[in-house]
């Protein structure tokens, strides 16, 4: 396979083809899921951090990967879309417990991605406690725990440079 959709696909690593052996012993796809979420005690401007989410998908590939399974040569490849034009949802949290809301980020984290889709998604969101930010969920095979800190640390500053007329030391000291 040369081309999925007129993007160029190419091979998978050997860390993905690793995730790939394992996942089949495991009871659920959603053992590769990595989930977590960054939220500030601060009102936030949900369009402009939806903004700053679009963004930051622009200068992530991994964010942009996508999986695909080659029947003829019986064989997994990966390829990277130009564009996220996906809906970001937001969900706000509010009246409802904490344990309430971790029980239904967790279950978004259960979700497994399928081929030919994002293999991550974002979500804002609001806790019950009025801090608001976003929540992300990724496919291990091309997120780990330090990718989603990159981009949910791409997003803030994104957002805080569109959206304060102060240095980025300053920005930091805000939020």
């Amino acid at each position: 396979m040369k081309t999925r959709k007129g993007y160029k696909t190419y091979p998978l690593t050997a860390a993905q083809k690793y995730h790939f052996y394992y996942s089949q012993y495991s009871p659920g796809q959603e053992i590769l899921n990595v989930g977590s979420s960054l939220t500030i005690e601060f009102e936030l401007n949900i369009d402009e951090l939806r903004k700053a989410i679009y963004k930051a998908y622009e200068r992530c590939e991994s964010m942009r990967a996508r999986l695909v399974y080659d029947e003829k040569e019986k064989q997994w490849y990966q390829y990277i879309v130009d564009k996220e034009d996906r809906e970001i949802e937001f969900v706000d949290f509010t009246g409802k417990t904490m344990e309430e809301a971790d029980a239904e980020m967790t279950k978004w984290t259960r979700v497994p991605f399928g081929q030919d889709e994002p293999m991550n998604k974002v979500v804002i969101i609001k806790t019950p406690d009025g801090f608001e930010g976003m929540y992300i969920v990724g496919d291990h095979r091309f997120l780990d725990a330090q990718s989603l800190i990159g981009f949910m640390k791409d997003v803030i500053e994104l957002y805080c440079n569109a959206n304060f007329e102060i240095g980025r030391a300053s920005c930091r000291e805000r939020v």
